[in-house]
């Protein structure tokens, strides 16, 4: 099993020290030989950005591999959908369970903590982009 997470994709630009790939995201039904018959296939162009200097070996149109770490998409997957749940999910049990407040007043507080968790992510969007980043093999 490999130890990284692997995307084909097409130079989109180059700019300093950056790239930006374009990929191509398909449904996991996508390979399916009845996908023409079927409505549920879908694809969607996404762009990934790349920094590094890769000028000197790439231009725009190129064909290229752009890979992350499996450790990354796992952390991703926990900064995006356990956190939060678990915190929403634990404001709900004090608020409720414990402090028996309205059902309103708990939703409140639900919608405000995931807002407040996102608008912290977005701030940290530098930082966080220098931890989860990407490479072109």
């Amino acid at each position: 099993m490999s130890d990284k997470i692997e995307h084909q994709g097409v130079i989109e630009s180059i700019a300093d020290g950056h790239v930006r790939v374009s990929i191509m995201q398909v449904a996991a039904c996508s390979e399916c030989k009845a996908k023409a018959l079927c409505t549920s296939s879908e694809s969607k162009e996404k762009f990934i950005d790349v920094y590094g200097h890769y000028a000197d070996r790439y231009r725009v149109g190129d064909s290229v591999k752009v890979c992350g770490s499996l450790t990354m998409g796992k952390r991703a997957v926990r900064y995006a959908f356990v956190w939060p749940t678990v915190m929403v999910l634990l404001v709900c049990f004090v608020l409720r369970g414990v402090l028996e407040l309205s059902e309103a007043l708990t939703l409140g507080a639900m919608l405000l903590i995931v807002v407040a968790y996102f608008a912290v992510g977005y701030l940290n969007r530098d930082r966080l982009s220098r931890d989860f980043a990407f490479w072109i093999e």
